[in-house]
C-alpha cells in the first residue's frame, strides 16, 4: 500500500535517501542540476547502499519508480527470510510472523531507516542461507552489511569473529573481513577529524532506565502516525492509542522475559550450548546487548543508535533459539492486535501527501526544538513515526521543475555533500 498507493514512499527518512540517490545520479551522468550545489564523497560510506541501488535505477526509471522498486526488494528478501528461516522450527508461522512485525517492517521501517533495514536482512539472509558459513560468504555478506549500516556491521564482525575464534580458519575468516574494516577504519578516522563525534550521555539514572524501556517497547509492532500538522492521527481515538502503547509494553514484558530464560538455561547448559554452536550466538547477542545499554540517545551522530544494537540482537536470537510455546502464542496474539490497529491507521493515511509546516534544520543544535514544534499540537508522544516529515524531497523528484533550485537535506551519512566553495 505504501509502495504503490503513495505518489511516493512517505516512509520517514526514505524521501531523503531517495533524493541523496537522484542527485548521486544527477552528478555521476553529467546531468548539470546538482552539479553546483553537491559533489560526491571520496570515502567508503557504511550507509550507502540505498543511495547507490537507486541513482543505479535512475539511468532506466524515474526517480520515485526507483525508490518503489527498491523498498520491492526489500519487501521479496524479508518474506525469503521469514519462510527460509522458519523452517527448522516447530512454530514456524509464529516465528514468520513475530519476524516480519518485529524486525521486517518494525519502527526501523517506519522510520524509514531502510540502509539499516537492508543491513538486517543481509545478515539475517548469512544466517539462515548459509549454514556452514563459508569463507565467500562471509566476504560477500561483510561488504553487502557494510554499504548497509554501521551498526548492524559491527554485530556481523563480533558474530563471525567469535563463531571462528577456535576454529582451524579463523586466520582466513579474519583475511574474509579485512577489506570492510578497512574501510571502516578510513570512514571513521575521516569522520572523527570533521566533527570528532563520541558518546552522548542519556541524562539520570531515572532517564536511562526509562529510556532503555521504552526501546524495548518500541519493538513492539503499535505504530502511531504524525499528521503534517504535527497532530496525532489518534488524537480522536485515544482508547486505541492507549491499547496499542499497553500492547507495545506487555511485549517488552515477553521479550524481557525470554532473555532471561535464554541467560539462564545458558548458564547451565554451557556445554551443551557450545557443542551446538549456540556459544557463539550468545556471547555476540550479550555483548550487542551491552552495547544497546551503554548507547545514549545520539551516540556517534547516530539517533536511537543503541536501538539498532538491540534490534539486530533480537534477530538472531529470533532465527536460532527456538522459543517456548507459551511465549510463541502470546507474542503472536499481542503482535496480531497491534498489528491491526497500525494498519488501520495506514490505510487511512494511504493519500496523504502533504509536508509539515516546520521545516527540518540540519544543524543538530535545532533538533531538539524541531521535535517539540512538531510534537506541540499532540497527546500522543510516543511510538510516533512522523511520515510526511520529508514530503517536500519526494515532490521534489515528482515536480522538479516547480522548485527554484535543489533542496537542502542532511548530509551525514551520504555519499553526497554540499560542494565547498573555493
Amino acid at each position: 500500500m505504501l509502495l504503490w498507493l503513495q505518489p511516493f514512499p512517505v516512509l520517514h527518512d526514505y524521501p531523503e535517501w531517495m533524493y541523496q540517490g537522484h542527485i548521486a545520479w544527477s552528478l555521476v551522468s553529467g546531468a548539470p542540476d546538482f552539479a553546483g550545489f553537491y559533489e560526491l564523497v571520496t570515502v567508503p560510506v557504511p550507509n550507502a547502499i540505498t543511495q547507490v541501488a537507486i541513482a543505479f535505477l535512475n539511468t532506466v526509471v524515474s526517480p520515485v519508480l526507483a525508490g518503489k522498486i527498491w523498498l520491492a526488494v526489500y519487501l521479496v528478501l524479508a518474506l525469503v527470510v521469514a519462510v527460509v528461516g522458519s523452517r527448522k522450527f516447530q512454530f514456524a508461522g509464529a516465528l514468520q510472523f513475530i519476524f516480519l512485525l518485529t524486525i521486517a517492517f518494525g519502527p526501523g521501517f517506519f522510520n524509514g531507516y531502510i540502509n539499516f533495514q537492508f543491513g538486517l536482512i543481509f545478515f539475517a539472509l548469512f544466517i539462515v542461507t548459509d549454514s556452514k558459513r563459508s569463507i565467500a560468504g562471509v566476504f560477500l555478506f561483510s561488504l553487502l552489511i557494510y554499504f548497509s549500516h554501521a551498526s548492524v556491521f559491527a554485530g556481523f564482525v563480533i558474530y563471525v569473529i567469535v563463531s571462528e575464534l577456535f576454529s582451524q580458519r579463523r586466520v582466513t575468516a579474519l583475511l574474509a573481513l579485512l577489506p570492510s574494516l578497512l574501510m571502516l577504519c578510513w570512514y571513521t578516522v575521516t569522520k572523527m577529524q570533521q566533527d570528532g563525534q563520541f558518546l552522548n550521555s542519556v541524562g539520570s539514572l531515572f532517564e536511562w532506565l526509562q529510556y532503555k524501556i521504552y526501546t524495548m517497547a518500541k519493538q513492539g509492532p503499535f505504530h502511531n502516525f504524525i499528521l503534517p500538522d504535527g497532530q496525532s492521527f489518534l488524537a480522536d481515538l485515544h482508547a486505541i492509542y492507549m491499547a496499542g502503547f499497553a500492547i507495545n509494553f506487555l511485549i517488552a514484558v515477553v521479550i524481557g522475559c525470554w532473555l532471561l530464560s535464554i541467560a539462564w538455561s545458558f548458564q547451565y547448559s554451557r556445554e551443551v550450548a557450545s557443542r551446538n554452536g549456540v556459544y557463539a550466538l550468545i556471547v555476540t547477542v550479550g555483548i550487542l546487548l551491552v552495547m544497546w545499554l551503554l548507547a545514549g540517545v545520539n551516540t556517534f551522530g547516530v539517533v536511537n543508535l543503541g536501538e539498532r544494537f538491540l534490534i539486530v540482537a533480537l534477530m538472531l536470537l529470533l532465527l536460532q533459539i527456538e522459543m517456548p510455546r507459551w511465549q510463541a502464542c502470546a507474542w503472536s496474539v499481542l503482535c496480531a492486535a497491534a498489528g491491526l490497529l497500525t494498519l488501520f491507521s495506514l490505510l487511512s493515511l494511504s493519500r496523504n501527501t502533504e509536508s509539515y509546516a516546520v521545516e527540518r534544520s540540519a544543524d543538530s543544535t535545532e533538533l531538539a526544538n524541531f521535535v517539540d514544534d512538531i510534537y506541540s499540537n499532540s497527546r500522543h508522544k510516543y511510538f510516533n513515526h512522523r511520515l510526511f516529515i520529508y514530503a517536500n524531497l519526494g515532490q521534489y523528484l515528482l515536480e522538479p521543475g516547480q522548485f527554484e533550485k535543489p533542496l537542502p537535506v542532511d548530509h551525514e551519512t551520504s555519499i553526497v555533500r554540499m560542494r565547498t566553495s573555493e
